[in-house]
């Protein structure tokens, strides 16, 4: 079994609703956290019924996978606004974009990972951010920027893992700097990819 994020949404009415929904959990986990917060409470939060709340988000771990995929999309924003001749950079920005975001709003940040965690997220997800990052690689490889000999797919996951790695220490030691310890990790994979064989 995989699990994925609630499915993209094109009626305005529905996702002014997933929105509010989504607000209103984020909310409840910061100030009574993930655990205790119930579909109930976030569907009073949002002043919609309980079968609205399961209809957009048919469990509570849907949520973190939303947040995920969010912040993803914000970063993939940032990266293709910017004019890049180095796919390899761009690659980079996209990964400091993504920890910048997680660490602007820590208590969120550290509710979501806990929620993600209590849906089994590690366990059954496939990473969001590989369908993000593979075409950034097959363009940098296409490019000569990456070697014909790497394989883009071990490269992503490897650059995926190491995100979320460094994402799950620094919720446990907050008095770290997640982003710079992300860049430092991501620069090594990405050194790693780029050398000649």
């Amino acid at each position: 079994m995989v699990v994925t994020p609630p499915q993209p949404l094109s009626n305005p009415r529905a996702l002014r609703t997933r929105k509010s929904l989504f607000d209103a959990a984020a909310k409840l986990f910061v100030s009574q956290g993930y655990e205790e917060t119930t579909m109930a409470d976030i569907a009073a939060e949002a002043g919609a019924s309980r079968r609205t709340a399961f209809n957009h988000f048919p469990n509570k771990g849907d949520i973190p996978m939303m947040w995920v995929r969010q912040i993803a999309d914000h970063a993939i924003a940032e990266v293709e606004s910017l004019t890049r001749d180095d796919l390899v950079e761009g690659v980079r920005g996209y990964f400091r974009v993504i920890s910048e975001a997680v660490e602007s709003q820590p208590e969120l940040s550290r509710q979501m990972m806990l929620g993600w965690t209590a849906a089994l997220g590690p366990a059954l997800y496939e990473s969001q951010l590989l369908s993000d990052v593979t075409p950034f690689l097959e363009n940098a490889q296409q490019n000569g920027q990456i070697p014909g000999t790497v394989d883009i797919a071990v490269a992503a996951r490897a650059l995926s893992d190491v995100l979320q790695g460094a994402v799950f220490r620094w919720v446990r030691e907050p008095e770290t700097v997640l982003h710079e310890r992300v860049d430092t990790a991501i620069a090594l994979v990405l050194a790693a990819v780029t050398s000649p064989r």
